[in-house]
């Protein structure tokens, strides 16, 4: 059976459009954007919301810095009687008599 495309073309071919399968000289064919070889009427054009990009959303803090080193105390305040020479700051109650 003899088509359309079943002439001699120097330097062309037979090829078959990806979408309807006809045959046609590849010099008619187009290539479309997912890389197959299509018929003019059946060449369909990209999405074009493949094309939208999105802002860039920078979620980083505009400064920031370590935490202290913990600090750590010696003395624990066992004593809380206000003896002179034996009380401890911030840990000493006034008018505080020792228990015997």
């Amino acid at each position: 059976m003899t088509n359309r495309a079943d002439y001699l073309a120097l330097g062309d071919w037979n090829a078959v459009c990806y979408q309807c399968g006809r045959k046609r000289k590849a010099s008619t064919l187009v290539k479309n954007w997912q890389g197959f070889y299509n018929c003019p009427e059946h060449n369909e054009a990209r999405q074009p919301q493949d094309f939208v990009r999105n802002i860039k959303d920078n979620m980083t803090a505009p400064w920031a810095q370590p935490m202290p080193d913990p600090v750590f105390l010696d003395e624990f305040c066992t004593n809380h009687i206000a003896i002179p020479e034996e009380a401890v700051p911030d840990c000493a109650i006034p008018n505080t008599e020792p228990i015997p």
